[in-house]
């Protein structure tokens, strides 16, 4: 049986990777970005060109379409 503490550190591990898994694909794509840390209210990732910001919406669309339908 999981403790509360087993299940809140298998999510917080799961969005960890995820995280990084995204920041990969942004990479590989031309997108420069980097992890944020202090749990910065504006997000867990910080883009270097702020230009880039629709082109990675389109991005999380995407994966979120792909592994959410």
């Amino acid at each position: 049986m999981a403790t509360d503490e087993d299940k809140m550190i298998h999510k917080l591990t799961v969005h960890r990777n995820f995280i990084g898994w995204v920041i990969n694909e942004l990479d590989a794509k031309g997108i420069p970005s980097k992890r944020t840390t202090g749990n910065d209210s504006k997000g867990d990732i910080l883009l270097i060109n702020p230009k880039d910001a629709s082109r990675v919406r389109k991005i999380i669309r995407e994966i979120h379409s792909k592994y959410n339908s």
